[in-house]
């Protein structure tokens, strides 16, 4: 009996061990084999080509005249890169405290994004993307001498542009002493104030050409009815400001008219002189 418990755990014994045989054979014959992987973020390879940035809008030191642009650029990427994603593309605009992320979509290489109430000055203005390139199997190690452990590698490829611009808004013009009402003179104050300095300042009575002005000023010789007014202001930079055009009426008593009282007058002392001569005439007869 002993003897028969004896040869059938030599038996088992034998047939564990070639079992152990066959996984230790097909360890080594395949050597992809492993009890995990892990991906790790590795530097660039020295010479990858970055990602390159094309900023088409706003243009590089160009002057502005309106607080809305549009931010249009192109983005390529190296040809020798087979696989990666393009993960984040945003912008750093000087105006903002935070950068602002871009939704892109399916457009990746092209975007045009509008932005709006920039304020009046100078601006920089960046935009960044980052890709990720995944690789299989960078390096292999050996652990407890039985498996192969294989990394997935991955490193980032990032690119940006830089455009500096400005933005000079045209002058802002608000006239402060007429507003829509009837005035009973036929003169009226144009004063008006300015939020910059001016090179030239006028203003258009009725839609008639402009007439040039050093600073405040006074309309003068209204005729009665209705009326308008826009005062126009130009900057160093030639931007035009135009004020709003402001509609009064003026309704003046009517002169008294002198003409027909000097008619009168003359026609009255021809009428006396004609009386004087007749009683002259008459007292010598």
């Amino acid at each position: 009996m002993k003897r028969k418990v004896f040869s059938l755990t030599l038996i088992l014994v034998m047939i564990f061990s070639a079992v152990v045989g066959i996984q230790f054979n097909l360890g080594s014959a395949n050597p992809y084999i492993r009890d995990f992987v892990e991906e790790r973020e590795m530097p660039a390879p020295e010479g990858t080509e970055p990602i390159t940035i094309l900023i088409i809008s706003p243009e590089n030191c160009k002057v502005y005249s309106s607080s809305n642009i549009s931010l249009n650029f192109n983005i390529s990427w190296p040809e020798s890169i087979d696989f990666f994603w393009l993960f984040q593309i945003y912008y750093n605009a000087s105006w903002q405290p935070n950068k602002t992320n871009v939704d892109y979509g399916s457009s990746a290489r092209s975007i045009t994004i509008n932005l709006t109430e920039i304020p009046e000055g100078s601006h920089q203005l960046e935009v960044v993307a980052v890709a990720k390139y995944t690789g299989y199997i960078s390096h292999q190690e050996i652990k407890n001498n039985l498996y192969l452990t294989a990394y997935y590698v991955s490193y980032r490829l990032n690119g940006s542009s830089i455009v500096n611009f400005t933005i000079d808004l045209p002058p802002k013009i608000s006239i402060l002493s007429l507003g829509n009402k009837t005035y009973s003179a036929p003169n009226v104050e144009l004063d008006f104030a300015v939020n910059e300095p001016i090179s030239e300042v006028a203003y258009s009575l009725d839609g008639k050409e402009n007439v040039t002005i050093a600073g405040n000023t006074t309309l003068t010789g209204l005729s009665n009815g209705a009326h308008n007014v826009t005062v126009y202001a130009w900057d160093a930079a030639g931007n035009t400001g135009a004020s709003e055009t402001i509609q009064f009426n003026v309704e003046a008593p009517e002169p008294f008219p002198t003409t027909l009282v000097a008619t009168v007058s003359a026609a009255s002392v021809a009428i006396i002189g004609i009386g004087s001569l007749f009683y002259f005439r008459k007292h010598r007869h």
